[in-house]
């Protein structure tokens, strides 16, 4: 068999030294048989990636593919990255620039995109967890699931993921890699800013293959760079703002993918509980006086059903606290 290769999609834009250079190192740390070459775009980061590889640029300049760009985001970072990708590449990895892998990731990746799967994907921790995130969400039973390695925690992934996804996603962006000679063209959709490119791309490659391969321990633990996620809560617009994009990206999904009824009736549920968050952001905001006009209209475009939604919330509101005050019977 012939020497393989990974191509290792890292956009990067920081505000906090440091955090570069160690997902870089996990990296090219790989305890793998294989090339290894990362593709790394600066989108006009206010800590230069230059600045932060010094030395590796020196001694791995073979591996390194830097490209620097004005800041446009990350889904257009990873696009820029991924055309970036030389054509004699076996697989895409992606890793975000503050996240760092265990040293057997690529090893796992290797094993099951050598054995007949297109599409792999690990356990990981999120941001300053103890506790792996196939554990914390308890989406997935791995005992559910066939072992394909003798020794190592490698399984095949023996449900529908499109199904997982749009239900109770379990995918992590850093952990994911695919096969770029099936996948060669997938690409991020760009007008989604704050949160949906990552969740098209991964229905895309479900859509694309069912055979999907995961590691069933954690091979990935997120950083604490730059998170959209961050200062995200009542009374913000930055909450009202993600909200309105889960809704949007949604509805993206349900307008433009072929999805079963099943798969149509879980979308539509996740739709109606962002409509029901949305809502509730935006009465505990007009209770606090705190109102945001042009983000009401520009939701308003995107899904006029919202306010349909709005005037019910209250009763919902009402009704839920009602019931956890009532006495339980035995």
């Amino acid at each position: 068999m012939s020497r393989k290769k990974f191509s290792v999609v890292i956009p990067f834009f920081q505000r906090k030294t440091g955090l570069l250079i160690q997902a870089v190192q996990s990296a090219l740390g790989q305890d793998v048989d294989a090339d290894i070459e990362l593709v790394i775009v600066d989108d006009g980061s206010p800590i230069s990636a230059e600045s932060e590889l010094k030395d590796v640029l020196r001694t791995h300049k073979d591996q390194i593919v830097l490209v620097k760009q004005r800041n446009a985001g990350c889904y257009p970072a990873s696009n820029t990255a991924l055309e970036h990708v030389r054509p004699d590449t076996d697989f895409v990895a992606f890793l975000d620039s503050d996240d760092v892998w265990t040293k057997d990731h690529l090893r796992h990746a290797l094993f099951a995109l050598t054995n007949g799967y297109e599409f792999y994907f690990s356990d990981f921790y999120q941001l300053n967890q103890t506790v792996s995130a196939f554990n914390r969400a308890k989406r997935i039973n791995v005992a559910d699931h066939k072992k394909i390695h003798p020794t190592e925690p490698i399984h095949s992934f023996d449900a529908d993921m499109v199904n997982q996804i749009i239900s109770g996603n379990i995918l992590g962006t850093s952990t994911v890699v695919y096969s770029y000679n099936k996948f060669r063209d997938i690409r991020y959709r760009t007008e989604f800013v704050h949160t949906g490119g990552e969740y098209i791309l991964w229905l895309q490659l479900a859509l694309g293959t069912s055979k999907i391969a995961f590691g069933a321990l954690p091979e990935c633990t997120y950083g604490g760079g730059v998170n959209i996620y961050s200062d995200l809560g009542w009374g913000t617009d930055k909450y009202l703002t993600i909200a309105s994009d889960e809704i949007r990206y949604r509805k993206w999904i349900a307008a433009n993918l072929k999805l079963s009824a099943k798969q149509r009736s879980a979308l539509n549920r996740k739709i109606h509980e962002k409509r029901v968050h949305f809502s509730q952001g935006v009465l505990h905001n007009a209770f606090h006086r705190n109102i945001n006009m042009k983000l009401l209209s520009r939701h308003l475009k995107i899904d006029p059903r919202t306010f349909f939604v709005l005037p019910v919330v209250p009763g919902m509101i009402v009704l839920n606290r009602f019931r956890r005050a009532a006495p339980s019977h035995p």
